[in-house]
């Protein structure tokens, strides 16, 4: 087995195979298992990690099924035979020697700082830098992270930089100052406030004669101290700052563990370079800006310390216009010292639009003319060729940057290369098998380093710019090298034009492509090279991605769910996968965690093109609908798991079936996670045709329970409005009356008091015309709730007493308990304390007989405010204690969480325990604050007076 922590959760079976942990809890469960790896977990300590101190009821049955599940996925042959075994109520997984990467790193750790103990700061430097490369990412960073799991992975995080830090100190022994500044200047940027990289940085900058530059850096660690803690820099490091000041020699290296020159001689002495060695690299691409992290790791494969032989296949995978050939040129050129024996570049034209690729024959015939083969004796089998190859390079340091490969085949039988040489690949492909522990996946760049390459190149080109340009320049790029060089050539070629100019041509979507294109180099011609290949193909498969690619580019969602990919494909998932995977290997899609596909801007407007150019529009709308239809089904499903009390919006009938949610978390959780993509294609959907558009409206109102619970307001106001307007368009009336239900509710959350009033008449009216009594005890209830926050009470207990006799009338028990809040409320404002205290009891007697947590819960707010109407206190607090832990239940909102505290607040004062009260008021402040409610926060201000007066 394999198991993998630092980084995404992956686990591997005894074939190497990927054993598939899609839900979130099964991945949970290993990661508590695996952090104490051979060592017994309780069950209690299991459900802590899983549910966060509030487990459901069902959670030790619940933990049985996941535990039951994980084995058949490690041993689907042999369950009992999986490495999880049952310990007193608790369980162990069991991991032998080098399955575990965490117990593999702490290993080395050990074996690495023993080593520079005992004074070898060679081989410890290399050992540390073997532990940290098996990091790939934040611990376990596809997991949900509860409160445990977070401070599992921040202590995880705190071990590695402390690893880190020693392992910089062991690289600044050997005199690798200079290698040793990128790194640090990456872990400041991430700790700012740790002393101990920053002294580093400072020594490592003075060590490499940038001696400003490192008293730079002091300056701005103690403003940071300063301005952040009050506090000034350790004494450590104001005695550094000193003797720098002072240029003490002291600081500089002492020569006793240095690294020696490339040349192998002693240090400072000038490499004796062999006769007619080739050097054919291209010149490095001036002013080189950014991707600092991919620098460090190629640098670390390439040229290792002394003693270690560089990786023997590095590769540099990415999307079409990553910047792939610029940064394997900036790495080479770096390492190029440590390869004396020839730099070889070779353009293996796999993505060159209209030239043929180099084949491997034509390849390895080149390479052995490069070191002195005659052309007449180049052997004409590609095999032998490849070993003559090898017989020539045998005991060399070479470097063989290959760059563009189509695919691991081109280069396949150079690979692997003699030891102390290195092949460097660059590949629009996947090509992790070549270099399973040493590829660098290359994407856009950060949004700051976009930032500094088109500022630099503004700079040098005379091109005047704004802050605010290069930034929207650079999102509109999407990051990637190719369209920045091009926006950059594109300014610097028409001196009328200004950055501003150029962003109002990029804006438009239709035309962005046109508009990245110089000369011959375009995004749109380096994107269409990827696709093509797909297209043409022989292989059935890569037809069908390149059609796929056509599909999934009608969808303008950030990301997309392998379900869902299925649906718009028409495909089982097994094969979906399949073909969405193939899209992945040629990056022309991305897959940030398992199961979950998304597409960058740029590929998506070109991926849009195709669709347009070549998908008839019946096959695009079908499309649509069919991913609409699905998500329609599966939220739809989903709210009425997370509360099936509620007057959820109706539903229109779709083919599709929905996506298996088993419990409220399950539901919450894909709600959460789907919710930007429901969002968007809502907002596209609603502007198409008339079939299209009333899906998109029924997802929209089916969102309106989940949003209000979650504080999503703003959000349920556009969704609210959207669909309101395209029911009128199809004068839909049944939807129009549910759409501006759900635009009264957003417009109570954000406190817009006239237009919730307006909304809710005009939904009283429309309900009443339409003969629809539900509708209208919905709208009567919303009213008298929207006038009691209005201090009107009589007018809200008309409505009240009016929708509890309509839900008598027609047999609405949840109409029925909802007015009879409301006629409890209007009673004990009207002063008429007993009666609605009596009226607040048939309302909890209703909710707990149909198991309504959320009315149960409101229930016992409104009694808790009428025993404090009352004097009793001690009944108040004890309702309003138990209202809390019902809305925490049922996952209530912000607002009645609030309200409750308020109450509870008041109920301790009145009781005299004032620290309490306290506590309760500040509670309930921040969550109306945060949920920007002023009716609450002014509540909250009010007794928060009374605590303090």
């Amino acid at each position: 087995m394999e198991y993998r922590l630092l980084g995404s959760v992956r686990v591997r079976d005894t074939d190497g195979r990927e054993v598939p942990l899609v839900r979130a809890k099964h991945r949970q469960v290993v990661v508590t298992l695996l952090v104490s790896a051979d060592r017994a977990v309780t069950a209690d300590q299991l459900v802590e990690h899983l549910w966060d101190g509030t487990p459901p009821p069902s959670a030790r049955g619940n933990l049985k099924t996941y535990i039951s599940a994980l084995r058949r996925l490690l041993s689907p042959a042999d369950p009992r035979a999986a490495p999880i075994e049952t310990v007193g109520d608790g369980y162990r997984l069991v991991v032998r020697a080098g399955e575990l990467d965490l117990l593999t790193f702490r290993d080395l750790v050990r074996q690495g700082r023993g080593l520079l103990k005992a004074g070898d700061v060679r081989q410890g430097e290399a050992i540390l830098r073997r532990a940290l490369l098996l990091w790939r990412d934040d611990p376990f960073h596809n997991v949900p992270r509860t409160l445990p799991l977070e401070e599992i992975a921040a202590g995880l995080w705190e071990e590695r930089l402390g690893v880190f830090e020693d392992w910089v100190g062991a690289r600044l022994d050997l005199g690798l100052h200079a290698e040793a500044i990128g790194p640090l200047k990456e872990c400041v940027r991430n700790h700012p406030l740790r002393e101990r990289p920053w002294g580093q940085l400072m020594l490592a900058l003075a060590r490499d004669g940038r001696r400003a530059d490192a008293l730079a850096a002091f300056h701005e660690l103690r403003t940071r101290l300063v301005e952040d803690l009050g506090v000034e820099p350790g004494q450590p490091l104001q005695r550094l700052h000193q003797r720098i000041l002072a240029g003490d020699a002291g600081l500089f290296l002492d020569t006793a563990h240095a690294a020696p020159d490339a040349s192998g001689g002693e240090p400072g002495t000038p490499p004796v370079a062999p006769p007619a060695v080739p050097r054919q690299l291209p010149s490095d691409t001036p002013h080189f800006v950014g991707r600092e992290r991919e620098l460090s790791r190629l640098q670390s494969w390439l040229n290792p310390p002394e003693g270690s032989p560089p990786t023997p296949v590095v590769a540099i995978c990415g999307p079409p216009g990553a910047g792939k050939s610029a940064l394997a040129l900036h790495a080479a050129h770096r390492a190029a010292a440590r390869f004396p024996d020839g730099q070889v570049y070779v353009n293996l034209r796999g993505a060159m639009p209209g030239v043929r690729r180099l084949d491997t024959g034509e390849l390895i015939g080149r390479l052995l003319r490069t070191f002195g083969t005659p052309g007449s004796e180049v052997p004409p089998d590609v095999d032998e060729a490849a070993s003559a190859l090898r017989t020539i390079l045998h005991g060399r340091r070479v470097l063989l940057l290959l760059d563009d490969a189509s695919s691991i085949a081109q280069a396949g039988p150079l690979l692997p290369m003699t030891s102390g040489s290195t092949v460097l690949l660059t590949s629009r492909e996947n090509l992790a098998q070549a270099a399973p522990a040493s590829h660098v996946d290359l994407g856009p760049m950060p949004r700051g380093e976009a930032v500094a390459m088109l500022s630099r190149r503004f700079q040098a080109g005379g091109i005047g710019f704004s802050q605010r340009a290069v930034e929207r320049l650079a999102d509109l790029c999407d990051g990637f090298p190719l369209a920045l060089h091009v926006a950059g050539a594109r300014l610097a070629s028409r001196s009328g034009w200004s950055a501003d100019m150029l962003i109002e041509r990029l804006e438009d979507e239709s035309s962005r492509l046109d508009v990245l294109r110089t000369g011959e180099v375009g995004v749109r011609s380096s994107i269409a090279v990827s696709y093509t290949a797909l297209a043409d193909s022989g292989q059935a498969l890569d037809r069908e991605a390149a059609s796929a690619f056509r599909m999934a580019g009608l969808l303008r969602v950030p990301d997309l769910s392998l379900e869902a990919v299925a649906v718009l494909l028409e495909r089982p998932p097994r094969a979906a996968e399949q073909v969405i995977e193939r899209l992945f290997d040629a990056r022309l899609v991305e897959s940030p965690i398992p199961g979950r596909y998304t597409m960058h801007d740029l590929i998506r407007l070109y991926a849009q093109e195709r669709a347009l150019d070549t998908e008839p529009p019946d096959r695009r709308e079908a499309a649509l609908r069919r991913v609409l239809g699905f998500l329609l089904a599966t939220t739809s499903a989903a709210v009425r798991v997370i509360d099936s009390h509620r007057l959820h919006a109706g539903v229109p009938e779709v083919p599709q079936k929905p996506k298996a949610l088993h419990d409220r978390e399950e539901a919450t959780r894909w709600l959460e996670r789907e919710r930007p993509n429901l969002l968007t294609l809502v907002g596209e959907a609603c502007d198409a045709d008339a079939v299209t558009a009333r899906l998109a409206v029924g997802l929209a109102l089916n969102l309106q329970w989940h949003l209000a619970a979650q504080g999503y307001r703003h959000e349920m106001l556009w969704l609210g409005t959207r669909s309101l307007r395209t029911a009128r368009r199809l004068a839909d009336r049944e939807s129009e009356a549910q759409a501006l239900a759900m635009v009264a509710m957003a417009h109570r959350l954000l406190n817009h008091d006239a237009e919730e009033l307006k909304c809710l008449n005009e939904l009283l009216d429309l309900c009443r015309d339409l003969g629809d009594p539900l509708g209208e005890l919905r709208a009567l209830g919303n009213l008298a709730s929207a006038c009691l926050l209005m201090e009107r009470a009589e007018e809200a207990l008309r409505y009240a007493d009016r929708q509890l006799m309509i839900s008598r009338r027609v047999g609405s028990s949840v109409g029925e308990r909802y007015a009879l809040m409301m006629v409890g409320d209007a009673r004990l404002v009207l002063g008429s304390t007993e009666e609605a205290v009596a009226t607040l009891r048939q309302a909890l007697q209703r909710a707990r007989e149909e198991g309504d947590a959320m009315h149960e819960a409101m229930t016992l707010r409104r009694l808790g405010e009428a025993y404090l109407a009352a004097g009793d206190a001690v009944m108040a607090r004890a309702h309003l204690r138990d209202s809390l832990a019902s809305f925490d239940a049922c996952a209530q909102g912000p607002q009645e969480r609030s309200q409750a505290l308020v109450a509870l607040a008041r109920s301790s004062r009145m009781l005299g325990d004032l620290d309490e009260a306290a506590r309760h008021i500040a509670e309930a402040l921040r969550i109306a604050r945060e949920s920007g409610d002023r009716h609450d926060e002014r509540r909250a201000l009010r007794e928060q007076s009374e605590i303090h007066g």
